[in-house]
């Protein structure tokens, strides 16, 4: 039996459960290494229906978080996704974190797990680093290319020490970039474990007991027949077989 990954995504009216191009990225790449796509609606009154239907967790990417979740004015460029979106993700990455599902956090899915356990973010890089903002994050539209043509564009360095270092087996490798917001303050809870040459924060290892949480800035469901990003999507679809597994037998 596959295990069911959960995904998080933005939908219009209409569109919840149908796999649109802000979602179907993410299926093909648990489809790929043998999961099932489960897409969950913005719900949270229907938290733990939607917790029942699944074995792990992405966060996906996505419009901005809204900024009063971090105790924070709104920025002239912070577009939030949903208030219906941040409130069922906040809810959401709290239960998979007390529930031990297998999480994978992307994008915006890192920026809500920061801010969920108590963290903050720079709003808009490009205006609030001003001469610091010295590398290319935003690569869709500072290049006006689409989703679909953006490829590794800057280089990301990884804490040899870290958890996310030994799934990935690597320590330095090229990836895509395509947000124009990044962690300020990271969460209590959280570990920043990966940077940028600029020094932005990419990758965000659990201080807490958990089976599988990592999250990550870059867009791995992006890049098809990349290790780095095979082995993330690899790790938590075994992680969620691990554990669902282990929830059938006792």
């Amino acid at each position: 039996m596959k295990p069911r990954i959960g995904i998080t995504y933005t939908y219009g009216p209409g569109e919840a459960g149908h796999i649109n191009d802000n979602v179907r990225e993410y299926v093909v790449s648990v489809e790929a290494v043998g999961g099932e796509a489960v897409l969950l609606r913005n719900e949270v009154a229907g938290l733990d229906k939607s917790l029942a239907k699944i074995d792990g967790l992405i966060l996906s990417g996505g419009a901005d978080v809204d900024p009063k979740h971090y105790g924070a004015a709104r920025h002239e460029k912070t577009k939030p996704a949903s208030e219906a979106r941040d409130d069922f993700e906040l809810a959401l990455v709290h239960a998979a974190r007390e529930r031990g599902i297998p999480t994978l956090c992307v994008c915006r899915g890192l920026q809500v797990a920061n801010v969920a356990f108590g963290g903050t973010l720079i709003q808009d890089l490009a205006s609030e680093m001003d001469e610091r903002y010295t590398l290319h994050h935003q690569q869709v539209k500072e290049d006006g290319e689409e989703r679909t043509t953006a490829v590794v564009e800057h280089a990301v360095a990884v804490d040899p020490d870290s958890a996310l270092a030994k799934l990935l087996g690597a320590t330095r490798f090229p990836t895509n970039s395509m947000h124009h917001q990044a962690v300020k303050d990271v969460a209590p809870s959280l570990r920043s474990v990966a940077r940028t040459p600029d020094g932005m924060v990419e990758a965000l290892d659990a201080d807490f007991e958990h089976p599988f949480f990592y999250a990550v800035q870059w867009h791995p469901e992006e890049l098809h027949d990349d290790p780095i990003s095979a082995k993330l999507f690899g790790g938590l679809v075994e992680a969620s077989r691990r554990v669902s597994g282990a929830v059938a037998r006792t």
